[in-house]
């Protein structure tokens, strides 16, 4: 091995040692298992600009292995991107750009926010996923232009290989035969309490062979040689890869092979003594310029060929000037899709009346036509959650530019892989029933934590499909979607609401949850779209004088008007707000609050969902007319019934709170 490399990597290693020492945290054990693989990477096969660091045919790395951070983060630093000895010195320290765990930072080099096992998994195949669709519309376009044919390689530890989220996305990714996708596993046969041992015992190589991953299974990690070849094998084949480091944790350390290396500093004698047999005498958080210059010559030499490549491709394209490509073209330069959506563009006849899930798949073809580059799919199936783009065969292999996407009973996955492509600037959506929301809670929280402009569809909203049985009935799933920060919980009562909400949504850069009702829906008369970015507004006046108000969202804004209606001929003239997004709502400020829900007027809230949030708006706790507990399975007005949220017993409810 060259010598230049061998000294570069034990720097690397003791630089990311130092972080952790003074952090007092960190995992020393995969930084030293995967120090040899980070090196070969970023100085023999990895495309990246430090100094254009948005350059979108970058390779991308993921650190689904969050706890590798400091070793990534040393790498950068040696690799020259803009990140520098004081924020390695302030790793996990406040307002540092050197988190314990990876936070999206594109100019440092950092691709994606990771944290749970496994979540890191389901951003790649997204990220490869994404790659290979916007590949297709290019190669349709012409087929000698070569934009984008950059690979996405993916840190695993023992724990991702665990975790649920993985294994759905690892099979979403054999199913769909993604290329240009290599995980790096750090086998090291231990986790925090001890050996795999009656834990993990499955034969991974057969496992992923049998799933039609390229495997290949190394026990060495110090030969970068070996690395190289490793990896260069894993890049000509035709799907998904898996590259096993069989290592022992914490090599060299006195500790090694000890589940003590998965937290903490080393101590000082054992710092010591590594840096002894690594024959390295220079001071924490100190490299030699001899080996920033080393790695440095290999990347550039390597990426200005392929960049000036690149650009001979790129002005190519620029002199088709096809509508299609340059929508591409603008998505490579910005790293951004504008998806243009105007709610007043389209009239609405009175007598309409449909199934908001039925609208809202109307709503997404007339999206669909404005964007190549707008595209989602369903986890619940496409067919019942009524998502599909028309005119368009499902997203396969051989049929890689289409742009309906069966994820299959993939919750968990589903999030994260459309967060991965969205993290390609493509303004995706996945659709599911309402309670499956809580098994994507960690890719709803990634989304606001990356301020992701995702679009998750949930239907099947309410007490009325209570046949299937208790645990499909969405009860507290509103409030948890409501309590994510940075993320937006859209519940529209109408059709001009819904297409409201997709203006809204469209024209902001934030997560959005879409939540839409199966049962059928009038027009409503008062309904405004372009009133749906406040967040609440009056959807019914009050005729001469304000006795009571009455909040609802959802379906429950119907039941909410006819009881308005029906109370007027007993005597009460009572204002109906509509609420379709809460988190909007709040953002308008008090005085727009005031203005709608004036103070000293008794306000009840209707909403098939818990009662929690509410409590500010209405008078008291009685003023609530709400779903806190789990429903039953049975015929649905029977259940209403049973719960007192039939139209009968919420109109008695309301008159008697208001007189």
């Amino acid at each position: 091995m060259n010598q230049n490399d061998i000294k570069a990597v034990n720097e690397l290693k003791m630089l990311a040692i130092d972080m952790i020492n003074q952090a007092r945290g960190g995992n020393p054990g995969i930084v030293m298992d995967m120090a040899g693989v980070m090196y070969t990477l970023f100085a023999r096969e990895l495309n990246v600009y430090p100094k254009d660091p948005h350059f979108f045919n970058r390779d991308r790395v993921i650190l689904s292995a969050a706890h590798l951070s400091p070793l990534y983060y040393a790498t950068l630093y040696m690799a020259g991107f803009e990140i520098t000895k004081e924020d390695l010195q302030h790793f996990r320290r406040l307002d540092s750009v050197t988190p314990g765990l990876p936070e999206l930072n594109n100019p440092l080099g950092v691709e994606a926010t990771t944290g749970y096992a496994g979540d890191g998994v389901g951003n790649a195949v997204g990220i490869a996923l994404a790659r290979r669709y916007i590949e297709g519309l290019i190669k349709a376009e012409d087929s000698k232009l070569n934009l984008l044919n950059f690979y996405t390689y993916c840190f695993l530890s023992d724990a991702d290989m665990m975790s649920g989220a993985s294994e759905e996305a690892f099979s979403f990714a054999s199913a769909q035969k993604l290329n240009h996708l290599i995980f790096l596993y750090d086998a090291n046969n231990m986790t925090g309490e001890g050996t795999l041992d009656h834990v993990f015992t499955e034969n991974l190589e057969k496992k992923f062979q049998a799933m039609g991953f390229y495997v290949d299974s190394m026990k060495e990690t110090s030969n970068i040689k070996e690395i190289a070849r490793a990896i260069e094998s894993a890049q000509k084949y035709d799907g998904p890869a898996l590259i096993i480091f069989k290592n022992i944790i914490g090599k060299d350390s006195f500790n090694e092979g000890k589940n003590i290396m998965h937290s903490g500093p080393l101590s000082m004698d054992d710092t010591a003594s590594l840096r002894r047999k690594y024959n390295l005498f220079l001071a924490p958080f100190e490299i030699s310029k001899d080996s920033i210059i080393h790695l440095g010559n290999q990347i550039k030499t390597r990426t200005d060929k392929l960049q000036k490549k690149w650009q001979e491709s790129y002005l190519r394209a620029k002199d088709i000037n096809s509508a299609n490509l340059n929508n591409i073209l603008a998505l490579l330069e910005s790293g951004k899709t504008s998806v243009p959506f105007n709610s007043a563009n389209y009239n609405i006849n009175d007598g309409y009346r449909e199934s908001l899930m039925e609208s809202n798949s109307k709503i997404l073809n007339l999206i669909a036509p404005k964007s190549n580059l707008f595209l989602g799919g369903s986890a619940e199936g496409s067919l019942s959650s009524q998502t599909l783009i028309g005119g368009e065969v499902y997203h396969n292999s051989t049929n890689v530019t289409a742009r309906n996407i069966r994820f299959g009973a993939r919750d968990r996955a589903m999030g994260h892989i459309l967060n991965g492509m969205s993290l390609m600037g493509l303004r995706v959506y996945g659709s599911t029933k309402l309670c499956f929301a809580d098994e994507m809670k960690s890719s709803l929280r990634m989304s606001a934590l990356m301020n992701l402009p995702m679009t998750y569809i949930f239907t099947h909203d309410s007490l009325y499909f209570s046949e299937e049985g208790v645990s499909r009935i969405p009860v507290e799933q509103l409030t948890m979607l409501r309590s994510i920060p940075n993320f937006y919980t859209f519940r529209p009562a109408d059709i001009i609401e819904l297409m409201g909400c997709w203006e809204v949504i469209l024209n902001s850069n934030h997560p959005s949850a879409l939540v839409v009702t199966r049962n059928s829906i009038p027009k409503l008369p008062g309904s405004n779209a372009k009133e749906v970015i406040k967040g609440a507004y009056i959807i019914k006046k009050e005729v001469s004088r304000l006795d009571g108000i009455i909040i609802a969202t959802g379906s429950e804004v119907v039941s909410a008007m006819q009881i308005a209606f029906d109370l007027q001929k007993n005597g009460l003239d009572l204002r109906v707000v509509s609420v379709p997004s809460m988190e909007l709502f709040l953002s308008m400020g008090k005085d727009y609050e005031n203005l709608i829900l004036p103070k000293g007027v008794k306000t009840a809230v209707i909403e098939a969902g818990r009662s929690s949030l509410w409590h500010r708006f209405a008078t008291n706790e009685n003023y609530i007319l709400s779903i806190d507990d789990f429903a039953y399975c049975g015929i649905a007005i029977e259940v209403l019934q049973k719960m007192s949220f039939d139209y009968d017993s919420l109109k008695l409810n309301i008159e008697s709170l208001m007189k």
